[in-house]
C-alpha cells in the first residue's frame, strides 16, 4: 500500500500540469459574473433601507407634530419648522437629516394638507421630481 501511494504522489508531483490559460480565464469570467450579481442585488436593498428610515424619521415627526398640537393649540409655522419640535423638548438632540444628507421638507399648512401640515423628504432624487418624494404614509 505504501508503494502504491508513493507512485502516486510521485507521478503527480512530476507529471501534474498546470491550469491553461483558457482555464484561467474561465474562472476569472465566473467570479466577475458572481460578483456582479451580488453588487447590483446588494445596491437595492441599501436604496430600499435608505427610504424605510426616511419613513420612520417622518412617522416620529409627525408624532411629535401631535405633541407639539396638544401643547400650544396649533402646529409650528414652516418659518419656526421642525426646529421647534427640538426647542420645546418634545425631541432630543439636534434637527436630523434625510438619509440622503438633506433637510425634511415641512409646510405649514401644507400643499398636500391644506388644513395640516405636509412633512417629507426630496428622497434619493432630490428636488426635482415630487413624485418621489417620500410621505410617512
Amino acid at each position: 500500500m505504501k508503494n502504491w501511494l508513493r507512485r502516486l504522489l510521485a507521478r503527480n508531483a512530476s507529471g501534474a500540469r498546470g491550469m491553461t490559460l483558457i482555464e484561467i480565464m474561465i474562472v476569472v469570467f465566473i467570479l466577475g459574473l458572481i460578483a456582479t450579481v451580488v453588487a447590483v442585488n446588494v445596491g437595492g436593498v441599501s436604496e430600499d433601507a435608505k427610504i424605510k428610515a426616511a419613513k420612520l424619521d417622518l412617522h416620529n415627526f409627525e408624532n411629535a407634530l401631535d405633541i407639539y398640537m396638544l401643547r400650544k393649540g396649533t402646529y409650528p409655522s414652516t418659518a419656526e419648522g421642525l426646529q421647534a419640535l427640538y426647542s420645546e423638548g418634545i425631541l432630543k438632540g439636534s434637527l436630523k437629516k434625510d438619509p440622503w444628507g438633506r433637510d425634511y421638507v415641512y409646510l405649514y399648512p401644507g400643499q398636500r394638507n391644506p388644513k395640516g401640515y405636509d412633512v417629507y423628504s426630496y428622497g434619493p432624487g432630490g428636488q426635482g421630481d415630487p413624485s418621489g418624494f417620500i410621505y410617512a404614509d
